[in-house]
């Protein structure tokens, strides 16, 4: 049974019908660092932020908005980790299990499909949260920290990238951005930060890296503009030129300095 269509779970309808066209406006932007991941980075920069949160063999990995399971996968063969990824789109979770089968970390790597905020899992299991520029999607961000520190050890680490928006983003704009990428809304580096804290969390690391936004909006909408007929063969003219206005919207901005993108890593203390 189709789940009912609600706020929650939006964004897994839009990502169902993207990840359905058989053509990936992500890997086109990423072209030869392409390994599967839908977020904004490289495969290296992804691999920064996993060793800078402390990622090591044999450690318990949760993946918050796991997508189609490229960061997951490439994750689980470079540290030898243990990885459970979790994400609402059916299609994307599909991908994700045949992708850890395709690469020989099965054994490794576990896909769960659903809306994080209804996810039983088991508290303290899990050495490293991470989210790489899904958080976005997911409403009530402050509870998911909050849940977040239960599935945490103590002296367990929160590791994402995720859009923000930078500056004051016009209200007609920001409230079509929000439509187009089925955002529930945006979170500033400052309420992160405040979220974070609330919760309990030590900050380790924070940094603005919106300069990959930037990066990222140009060469995808330049593909998807070269590569209009392919993306409209496989979409339908309706969406292709939803798409063309998202991404179009979204370079704007990214370039304008309004919407982008934080790195943050935090530690849930030892103590409560």
């Amino acid at each position: 049974m189709d789940e009912p269509k609600t706020v929650g779970n939006e964004a897994g309808y839009l990502y169902d019908t993207l990840r359905r066209g058989g053509v990936s406006a992500a890997a086109l932007a990423h072209g030869e660092a392409y390994i599967g991941q839908e977020c904004l980075l490289t495969p290296e920069e992804i691999a920064a932020l996993a060793q800078r949160a402390g990622i090591t063999a044999g450690m318990s990995v949760l993946d918050i908005g796991s997508g189609i399971g490229g960061p997951a996968c490439y994750l689980a063969q470079r540290f030898g980790c243990r990885v459970v990824g979790v994400d609402i789109s059916a299609v994307g979770h599909q991908q994700a299990v045949a992708r850890a089968h395709e690469t020989g970390v099965g054994h490794l790597v576990q896909f769960h499909c659903g809306d994080i905020h209804a996810a039983e899992l088991p508290p303290q299991a899990f050495d490293i949260v991470l989210g790489l520029d899904a958080w976005c999607h997911i409403p009530q961000r402050p509870l998911l920290l909050q849940r977040c520190a239960t599935w945490l050890r103590p002296g367990g680490r929160m590791a994402f990238y995720d859009h923000v928006e930078c500056q004051p983003i016009p209200e007609p704009d920001r409230r079509r951005l929000c439509v187009l990428w089925r955002f529930p809304g945006l979170e500033t580096p400052q309420s992160y930060v405040k979220a974070l804290r609330a919760t309990g969390f030590r900050l380790l690391h924070q940094e603005e890296t919106s300069a990959y936004a930037v990066r990222f909006y140009r060469r995808l909408l330049a593909q998807y503009v070269e590569r209009r007929a392919e993306f409209t063969a496989a979409r339908g003219l309706a969406r292709y030129q939803e798409g063309l206005e998202r991404l179009r919207l979204s370079e704007r901005l990214a370039s304008a300095g309004m919407l982008g993108q934080f790195a943050c890593i935090a530690e849930k203390p030892l103590q409560g």
